[in-house]
């Protein structure tokens, strides 16, 4: 999951910008989407002009007091699944350590194996944890996974390198599930993601 590392440079962070219940949180949101490259922060899924997008609190308890490390835009059922499964690892340790938020932390702690997420150590409860709840080998979302990237390999399967970057820079809607699409397909979309 590349879009949950958070950057201390962000203008989102120096300018304070905050979520305010009850208004218009759209720049938050297109700011938060931008800085996500366009992808939801928990599905990985590029998200589309008609897509419905939300301010994502990642821990639910601060929403009144929280800043920039606790938001994220994700797609509204992604949120909305997240939520139900708070009380359950609501004690876990990754809502103090924060881990993901640096991509070099979370890759060595989470790697993505044939199609599911999995802990780098059997023994990382807080890792198998954060997997669970935000889902991201819930059985909806596998599912789509496995769909695009069997559709990809019809599409773009016997392209050279070369070939499959001017697809994916012409089609940028075909990125979803980024590090899936790079790990079956052994490419580095990164230049694309961040033209």
């Amino acid at each position: 999951m590349k879009f949950l590392a958070k950057n201390s440079a962000s203008e989102i962070h120096l300018e304070e910008l905050k979520y305010s219940s009850g208004s218009d949180n759209s720049e938050l949101r297109l700011r938060l989407l931008n800085e996500q490259k366009n992808f939801c922060a928990y599905t990985e899924k590029y998200i589309s002009g008609i897509d419905s997008t939300e301010v994502e609190h990642f821990d639910p308890t601060k929403k009144n007091d929280d800043d920039y490390y606790n938001y994220y835009t994700t797609l509204r059922f992604a949120n909305e699944r997240k939520i139900t499964k708070y009380k359950e690892y609501s004690h876990s340790d990754f809502f103090n350590t924060l881990f993901f938020q640096n991509e070099a932390d979370f890759n060595a702690r989470i790697r993505y194996n044939n199609f599911i997420y999995e802990a780098t150590d059997e023994n990382d409860e807080d890792a198998k944890n954060l997997i669970d709840y935000l889902g991201f080998n819930d059985d909806y979302l596998f599912s789509m996974r496995i769909k695009h990237i069997q559709r990809l390999r019809e599409t773009i399967g016997d392209f050279t390198t070369e070939e499959k970057l001017k697809y994916f820079k012409i089609y940028k809607e075909d990125l979803s599930f980024i590090t899936a699409i790079e790990k079956e397909f052994n490419i580095d979309l990164s230049e694309i993601i961040n033209s």
